[in-house]
């Protein structure tokens, strides 16, 4: 049962990650979940940024709250799953991944609706927030 839901489709640029960021930064503060809020939008901008890199393509973001926990999906149009990476410590990319199974209680890959052929999401419970 979804309590509330926003989405938004955004064109497949480096500046569409502000706008996801801004999307997750809404809903969360109008849930009166201010808390969550630094760790949601790291993770976010994270999935954001890997989907302009790796599926250049538009993509979607779904922020739902779900009872007691948040999902923010990032929605693209790559078949292909992501996979965390083992980087040298001086890489400059290659930890989003490791990151968002740090930050997020729950993480996983699905299928996407047309246009989106998967979607890569996390979850955080909103008593977190208190």
């Amino acid at each position: 049962m979804v309590n509330e839901r926003v989405c938004a489709e955004l064109p497949g640029e480096p500046s569409s990650v502000r706008q996801a960021r801004s999307l997750v930064r809404g809903a969360l503060s109008s849930w009166h979940l201010e808390g969550l809020v630094t760790d949601a939008v790291l993770m976010v901008s994270e999935l954001a940024t890997n989907a302009v890199l790796h599926a250049r393509s538009s993509f979607a973001v779904e922020a739902a709250r779900v009872g007691p926990v948040v999902r923010v999906t990032v929605y693209d149009c790559s078949p292909t799953a992501p996979m965390p990476r083992l980087h040298s410590t001086t890489a400059g990319t290659g930890r989003g991944l490791a990151m968002v199974a740090e930050l997020a209680d729950s993480w996983g890959t699905g299928r996407g609706e047309p246009p989106y052929t998967k979607g890569v999401w996390f979850e955080v419970a909103a008593r977190r927030s208190a």
